[in-house]
Order: structure tokens, then sequence, then C-alpha cells
């Protein structure tokens, strides 16, 4: 068995992981790095050796960083099946074709700042390219055991994180042994709103591949977040201002709204408006609607037969116009617009108005990458540089990670317990590189056999088929070298 580390590695953005096993050759995940827009156009260009004969994707949830170099894969010659949760085809469409529109107007943006001789650029793909996609999506419900042929099958579990998210269970035989590895995706938090609980883990596994996004950091008790998101509800009540929180679409956006509805249901605030800009997120709140089975019972007794986008103060806006109409509006009032890492989407037409304003509010509901606009407000540096002007920055900033939908350093420890074993192998991605080797260290203490944060395009040779027995090569080293 061989595994190669694509993506994701030592950062946290861009998942891709290829198992080669009993002749077979699956991905784990064919995820966008999200960062820097030169570093990201090239990464995100980088495709592994040979991916139009991979026999399979199989893809755990659809946040763009999972899934987002999909129609990149196919470009490239990839036609096999992407196997994924229902709900994850759903996300993952709605995913795909919203990055697929913000990269030909980013692209259209940049070509028209380049020079007369400058070469043009090109989109690494466009709103035509997803149907050829999702024509390849095979929905494979939780808990369903799927065989891939020559021995070697997979389950999805519910990994809790977003709507559909799963963790992936591969299961082969080598030489008549039985083996399993764990691809944990991400994972989510206990006691989160909206969705279960991530499901337990069947038992002890050989091999384990794990995000460590939070891998030494303790968010706290999920209760704590909602006194800190209050008291900045009430913050911009008081002042009458302006709450921005630069959400994803898919997951955080539905959590903001849980969240509001429950603060006025419980008369902790009275009825303020609160604008969806984001058509991906208003989207993505239908869709999440459609799959209420998913729900936690808290949630099914709250929201009953009302969806999150058809609440009495709550406007999704859809069109321009209606996006400008909200940035027209005082507070107090709150708004939640694509993207987090304030790099591109409408977020930055608020950021315009607000950033210079003392009482308007901008909240950071989870970990932004390096290099970003968003990681620049979040870090406290007091001038910065939206579309092509400089603000200072007088607003205030604030973070609370406890929203983050990534669980925390113990709670992947409490995810991991049952097989935190000598007979486990474990290699760390989705972590910026003191999370990762922080979080390597955590498992060795708590009883793995060993434990690794590979870099990019590193592989692993397991030999004799035992979990402790693996060799790694180094980037650019071959299984001949």
């Amino acid at each position: 068995m061989r595994i190669q580390f694509c993506g994701a590695d030592r950062t946290v953005t861009g998942s891709s992981h290829l198992i080669e096993v009993n002749g077979l050759r699956l991905f784990l995940d064919m995820g966008m790095y999200q960062g820097a827009r030169d570093e990201a156009r090239r990464i995100n260009s980088y495709l592994p050796a040979d991916v139009k004969s991979a026999d399979a994707i199989i893809l755990s949830h659809g946040h763009l960083d999972h899934c987002g170099k999909l129609p990149i894969a196919v470009r490239a010659g990839f036609k096999g099946p992407v196997y994924c949760t229902p709900a994850t085809a759903e996300v993952a469409r709605i995913v795909l074709n919203d990055a697929a529109k913000i990269q030909l107007e980013d692209i259209e943006q940049l070509n028209r700042q380049r020079g007369p001789r400058d070469e043009k650029l090109s989109e690494l793909y466009g709103p035509n390219d997803i149907p050829s996609v999702t024509r390849l999506f095979k929905r494979v419900e939780y808990k369903q055991k799927t065989d891939l042929g020559r021995g070697v099958s997979f389950t999805f579990f519910d990994a809790g994180h977003i709507l559909g998210s799963a963790y992936v269970v591969l299961e082969w035989a080598e030489s008549g042994k039985p083996h399993k590895l764990l691809f944990t995706a991400d994972v989510g938090r206990y006691g989160a709103p909206i969705l279960c609980d991530p499901y337990p883990l069947p038992g002890t596994m050989d091999w384990v591949i794990t995000e460590s996004t939070y891998g030494t950091v303790s968010h706290g008790q999920i209760g704590e977040v909602e006194p800190q998101l209050l008291d900045a509800v009430r913050f911009c009540i008081q002042h009458k201002s302006r709450l921005l929180v630069p959400s994803f679409a898919v997951g955080r956006t539905q959590t903001m709204l849980w969240y509001m509805r429950k603060f006025v249901k419980q008369g902790a605030i009275p009825s303020i408006p609160v604008f969806v800009d984001s058509p991906m997120g208003v989207e993505t709140s239908r869709i999440t609607s459609q799959f209420s089975d998913d729900y936690d019972e808290e949630t099914k007794a709250m929201l009953g037969e009302q969806n999150f986008c058809g609440l009495d103060n709550v406007t999704c806006a859809a069109t321009p116009d209606q996006s400008k109409q909200i940035n027209s509006r005082s507070g107090p009032l709150v708004i939640i617009a694509s993207s987090p890492t304030c790099e591109f989407g409408r977020i930055l037409h608020h950021l315009e108005r607000s950033v210079g304003n003392a009482n308007d509010l901008v909240i950071f509901v989870g970990w932004i990458p390096p290099q970003t606009l968003g990681r620049r407000l979040q870090d406290g540096e007091k001038r910065v540089r939206i579309y092509d002007r400089w603000y200072d920055v007088k607003c205030q900033v604030r973070t609370i990670h406890g929203l983050s939908a990534h669980a925390d350093g113990d709670e992947l420890l409490r995810f991991l317990k049952p097989t935190l074993a000598p007979q486990t192998s474990a290699f760390i991605v989705h972590g910026e590189v003191p999370q990762a080797e922080g979080f390597a260290q955590r498992l060795i203490q708590a009883g793995v056999g060993s434990a690794a944060a590979p870099a990019m395009e590193t592989s692993v040779l397991v030999l004799g088929g035992t979990g402790s027995n693996v060799q790694m090569r180094p980037p650019g080293r071959t299984d001949q070298d």
C-alpha cells in the first residue's frame, strides 16, 4: 500500500491524498488551495501525475478546499466516479459553480489591469466545466459499505462538520489479512448547533490520516460561543452600528442564522435585520432545509417547518442590486457575507464602508489563511488595502474560534480514542506546521505507534502490510530511488 500526500500538507487547505492499494488508485478529496492569489494559482495548477488514470475519487464533503480541484482533474482526463454523500453532492455543486464564477470575474479584472504586451491569464475552470463534474457524482449514504473491487471497500460515517460531511474508513485485505485506513477529513465539534455529533469511530485502525487544524488549541466549551456572539450583537444594537461576519457560505452562515434565531426566540435581543449577502449562502440554506433529517434534536425543535432563510427578520440577497441596497442601510443590523478570507466576494463592499467606523464590528468565526486581508484584519493591522485603495482600520475586530466547524485538539483526541493504540500509524495533515507537529506529539503521548506530519508530495510505502512498518519518501523521490 502506498500513500502520496498531494495537498493540505503542513497547511490548512487543498486536501488531497492518493491511496494505491491492490492495484487501485484512489484519491481522498481533490481540494483547492486557498490563500494569496499568485501562490494559490501556482498550487492549484498542480495535479498528481496520471490523475486521469485514477479509479475513483472519494469526496469527504463539499467545502472548496476539499472539492475545488475536481474540475481541474476532469479537465486533465479523469472520468471515474466521485463518491460522496447525497448532501455533499448538492453542496459541492453549489460551491463549484460559485468558484467557477468567481474565477471568471477575477481573471477578467486581472486581465484589465495587465499591459497590452502582457500575456493574458486564463481561469483554471469556468461554469461550463461543472456539469461534467457533477455527472460523475455517485451518491452513497452514511454507513453503507461500498465495494470498489479487488477486495477494497469504503464506508462513510457522519463527521458532524458541515451538511453531508463524512469521514472515510477504507478496508481491504493483503495476503489474507484485513486492514483498515481512516481518513478523518474534517471532524466537527461535539455539541455544535444544527448537526449531529461526529459518529463514534468503529474500532481500531491500522493507519490514520487526520486533520489537525486546531491540533494544539482548545476552543473551550461550545457554550462559551453564545455569550461572545450575543455580546457582539448587543454592542451593535446599543451603538446602532453594523456587525459584519465574513463567513463561509456553507455551514458557518447557517450556524450564524441559528444563533440569531435562538437569541430572538429567547428574548435576549429584539428582532433586528439580518442579511445573508451571498448567493451561495442563500442556496446552501435552502439545501440545508432539504436535509432536515441530519439535524440534531434541538434544531428540529427550534425550526419546526421553517427553513433558515424563511425567518421574519432574515433577508436573503441573491442579486448585486440587493447587495447594494443592504450596504446603504444603517445599523443596527447583521450582515453575513462571503468570504472568510476577505480576498473576494461581497464582504469587500461592506468592509469599505465599515472599516473606518469605530462603532462597526467585524467578527471572524474561524481560522483564516495567512497572507489574506482577513488574516491582516484578524492580526490587528492598522492599515489595509481593499480593492485598490488603502484604509485606516478603526472598526472593532473580534474572533470567536469556538464557532469553528472544526474539532479542537481535545475533541480530535476524543474522536480518535478507539484507535489510540500501538498498532496505529498516524499521518497528520490539514494543519499549519505548529498545529500538525504539535498534534503528532499529542497522538504519540496518547498511545499511537507512530505519527508524522508529511510535506507536500511525500510518499509513504507500507511494507509487509503492518501499520508500524512504513517508509517515508520525501518530495521528489520515486519508488525506484
